[in-house]
């Protein structure tokens, strides 16, 4: 298990001085990585290699949302992986130890020049430290929306700027929670939000969203100018 500490600022709060969602996903992510550098093997036969892990879906389940100047804890480890992706868990604490909000998600192995998913060695994953996976519900990571001739929303479309850009030279997968969030209806409450990412989205590129609230929770998908699918997500409530 790999764990850091956080106190929270005025950076990844929102308007009420409250984490942001997007928010707790950086941290998560910030977090995932620094595990992912402690694999210096897997490390030195990505870069040998020219291979990453892009992220394919992740759960978030908040229990409560911390507020600025709170000291946290975050904790992050691997409990499964294969050949083809690894699957993790990560954790925010509060100073008490008390859960904040718990995550799974599921990264798959590519080479970086094509986006292509790929195989690693099975003798270089026996060399990576697996730990029992968190309690908490483990929803399917693929999502379906509902069919097209439901009633959908097109709402704004966005445009892809650097500020979204990470280091894959695509959008960053916490950025897809700010679209997701913006397209929310106003004050829409949910303490679980679900995400499958399909194609990512570059620089310059148009983002289509259009949103379906049903009794369940509130769908919002991304896509690009023609209909193909960058990410989906799924509010709803624990």
């Amino acid at each position: 298990m790999f764990s850091m500490e956080y106190r929270l600022g005025a950076s990844r709060v929102d308007e009420h001085g409250l984490l942001r969602c997007s928010g707790m996903v950086d941290l998560m992510q910030d977090c995932s990585g620094f595990q992912l550098d402690t694999e210096q093997e897997l490390n030195a036969y990505f870069a040998e290699h020219g291979l990453g892990m892009y992220l394919a879906s992740r759960q978030v389940d908040i229990h409560r949302m911390p507020a600025y100047g709170e000291q946290l804890t975050l904790k992050t480890w691997i409990f499964a992986c294969n050949r083809f992706y690894g699957r993790r868990n990560t954790l925010i604490l509060d100073q008490k130890g008390e859960l904040c909000a718990a995550s799974w998600c599921t990264g798959v192995f590519v080479e970086l020049a094509t986006a292509r998913g790929t195989r690693v060695p099975q003798s270089l994953l026996d060399q990576v430290r697996l730990e029992p996976a968190f309690e908490m519900p483990y929803l399917p990571h693929k999502l379906t929306p509902p069919e097209a001739s439901a009633p959908w929303e097109q709402l704004a479309v966005r445009t892809v700027d650097r500020s979204m850009i990470d280091r894959y030279h695509h959008v960053n997968n916490a950025r897809y929670f700010d679209l997701g969030e913006e397209a929310l209806p106003a004050d829409y409450a949910f303490d679980r939000v679900r995400i499958s990412y399909k194609t990512p989205a570059k620089h310059g590129e148009q983002i289509c969203p259009r949103r379906l609230v049903t009794e369940e929770g509130c769908w919002v998908v991304l896509c690009d100018n023609k209909g193909s699918t960058y990410a989906q997500l799924f509010y709803d409530c624990l």
